[in-house]
């Protein structure tokens, strides 16, 4: 991922991996508050996700750059 002030670029790696995790692709997310509401609708725990699927959102929405 790289910043500058409030750009967001996530890389192409970045973006397979939120992907596989939450269904949703963020090629849009090109600004700091486009990533902070992408990961609030998407990083949600949800009642079907495996234990490790719940632990990874959880290690993202605490360490992502918001």
């Amino acid at each position: 991922m790289l910043l500058h002030n409030n750009q967001v670029r996530l890389t192409p790696r970045e973006r397979d991996i939120l992907l596989r995790l939450t269904g949703s692709d963020p090629h849009y997310v090109t600004t700091r508050d486009q990533l902070k509401e992408w990961s609030a609708r998407h990083l949600q725990a949800l009642p079907g996700d495996a234990r490790e699927i719940r632990e990874i959102k959880a290690v993202l929405q605490r360490y992502l750059p918001l």
